[in-house]
């Protein structure tokens, strides 16, 4: 053999055991920002253990209420000595009283070698790395250690954000369903009229007619399950303003095609008469303020269903009338009942109503779990929702569909105490939606298990605080229109 030859093949040679031996770096994808939970930041590490825990990992607590890690955990590769080792560095920064940011860091240590010097040589990598101790974390050197433990700690330092993980614990922590505070039987203390600023109250009252009418740009998908004797569910994630704003616009649009329409919120029936009321005002500040003295609207625990966007609708539907719509508000809830009962109720409400007004659309909106058409759910086998219950022969259950944003709602935190404030909520799923288009229907080719017939785009949430809060919310921001579809097209679906 040459020397040239000889000289390619030792090059190859060297170059393979460098690559089999020698440190490799992956490409990780990096965040472009930090997602801000709306979690104290007790629970959300508290929930990042627990996402830890169920896969298996061992928990390392350190003097930093922050900071914690898992012990190191290997891929049982036989009996080579070839192991490769991981473990989960988690470090927590407090934002705010119910803001905080979770960073989760993957830590992995190849270790290769052969079993005649394996055990002699492993104390020199601990006399180095506790005489030049550069970690983080407050740990004595161990008198005796598992093979497992002895790893080179330095590497903590070389970790990379696991996204995956912070995805999962970001869907544990703002993908859960509303939750709704029932309590029409708890006393009621005497309130003082409440004093407001002129710039509390909505304005629409002093607009004038406009000739485009107020409805608004036609929203695709609509027509297609449009028809007389139509119920369309709605199932929301509760406290956002893009819900009720576009069901503001859908329940215009089918007016304005002449069609009666009932729209139903999850309000207590006891509050009817004082909307019928409201409705037939002029809607001036006087109105707003008869309207906002009702027990809902009060309540200590606000869950985002007596938002400001919610009050907006209402005031919405009273311009629709006088516009001379033909459009009915209905108060469809109870404050007595909770759980199956409370469904049974509404279900029997439309049902009656439905025998009453066979021709009439009736569109509804509620929390995502009464709309669902199957008994059960997940967290309560015995659980009947209310469209389970529902007779209507033309029903239509959508889910909502959105983007990544807040709301304003209510959950329990880790001593089981109910808390209301923002939300974070993140789609999962179908569901998931990117933020900036105008607002669709898109139906599926056959329902869903949990009986759902489609999904109503609305975009990114952003919250909206309860009706009586004197914090101004922002306006929403304008959706560029969809872009123009082919002939026989669908609307895109995620």
């Amino acid at each position: 053999m040459s020397f040239r030859a000889l000289a390619m093949c030792w090059l190859f040679w060297a170059t393979c055991v460098g690559c089999a031996h020698g440190p490799r770096t992956v490409e990780q994808e990096t965040p472009k920002f930090e997602h801000v939970f709306q979690k104290p930041l007790e629970e959300a590490l508290a929930a990042t253990r627990q996402l830890l825990a169920s896969r298996g990992h061992a928990i390392e607590e350190t003097t930093d209420p922050t900071q914690f890690l898992t012990k190191w955990k290997t891929s049982d590769r036989g009996d080579t000595g070839n192991d490769r080792y991981t473990r989960f560095v988690v470090t927590g920064i407090s934002v705010g009283p119910r803001q905080s940011v979770v960073r989760i860091f993957r830590m992995t240590f190849n270790a290769m070698g052969n079993d005649v010097n394996q055990v002699d040589n492993w104390w020199r990598i601990h006399y180095n790395y506790y005489v030049h101790d550069s970690s983080p974390f407050d740990r004595g050197p161990p008198l005796r250690m598992a093979r497992s433990e002895r790893i080179e700690l330095r590497t903590l330092t070389n970790g990379t954000r696991d996204l995956d993980l912070e995805r999962e614990l970001t869907l544990r922590l703002e993908s859960t369903p509303s939750l709704e505070v029932v309590s029409g039987n708890a006393r009621e203390e005497p309130r003082p009229r409440a004093v407001r600023d002129s710039d509390f109250y909505l304005t629409r009252w002093k607009a004038e007619a406009s000739e485009a009418g107020p409805c608004g740009e036609a929203m695709r998908g609509l027509p297609e399950v449009l028809d007389l004797g139509l119920t369309l569910l709605v199932g929301e994630q509760l406290g956002s303003r893009e819900a009720p704003t576009v069901m503001g616009e859908l329940v215009c649009q089918i007016a304005e095609a002449g069609l009666p329409v009932a729209l139903g919120l999850s309000i207590p029936r006891s509050e009817q008469e004082r909307v019928d009321r409201y409705l037939a005002s002029a809607g001036a500040p006087s109105d707003q303020d008869a309207l906002l003295e009702g027990r809902f609207w009060q309540r200590p625990y606000q869950d985002g269903r007596s938002s400001r966007a919610i009050m907006d609708l209402v005031d919405r539907v009273r311009a629709m009338r006088m516009a001379g719509l033909s459009v009915t508000l209905l108060a469809y809830d109870t404050d007595l009942a909770g759980g199956s009962k409370r469904d049974g109720l509404q279900a029997a409400f439309w049902n009656q109503r439905r025998e009453a007004q066979p021709f009439e659309v009736q569109v509804i909106l509620a929390g995502n779990t009464h709309t669902r058409t199957v008994a059960g759910t997940p967290w309560d086998q015995d659980f009947t929702p209310m469209a389970h219950l529902l007779k209507s022969p033309r029903l239509v259950v959508l889910e909502m569909s959105y983007a990544q944003g807040t709301r304003w709602g209510c959950d329990l935190d880790r001593d089981g105490k109910l808390q209301c404030g923002l939300i974070g909520s993140t789609p999962s799923g179908r569901v998931a939606a990117r933020p900036g288009m105008s607002p669709f229907i898109t139906s599926f080719d056959a329902p869903t298990p949990d009986g759902t017939h489609g999904m109503l785009y609305v975009g990114a949430l952003t919250p909206s605080l309860p009706a009586i809060s004197k914090q101004q919310e922002a306006p929403l921001p304008v959706r560029p229109p969809l872009p123009p579809r082919r002939d026989g097209e669908k609307p895109p679906m995620f």
